[in-house]
């Protein structure tokens, strides 16, 4: 990924339900007795759940209008 990337916004709801979603999942997870828990699905959702926050964040902030160029996030 290069330095100068736009991002397609019109995503961006989708990505932060599945955040919202993987969040929801992991509480879910965590309030099972430590001996209950599945840890391998525990770091494979914290993996997707980073990976999709730091994308976020990346789109969040390079928002531009395709047009003018201005800035379009919120």
């Amino acid at each position: 990924m290069s330095k100068d990337e736009v991002f397609m916004t019109g995503f961006l709801p989708v990505f932060e339900q599945r955040l919202e979603r993987i969040k929801k999942n992991l509480k879910k997870e965590l309030a099972r007795a430590p001996t209950e828990r599945r840890r391998d699905f525990i770091k494979r959702e914290l993996k997707e759940a980073k990976e999709l926050r730091n994308l976020l964040r990346k789109a969040v902030k390079k928002a531009v209008c395709p047009h003018c160029g201005g800035d379009i996030s919120g």
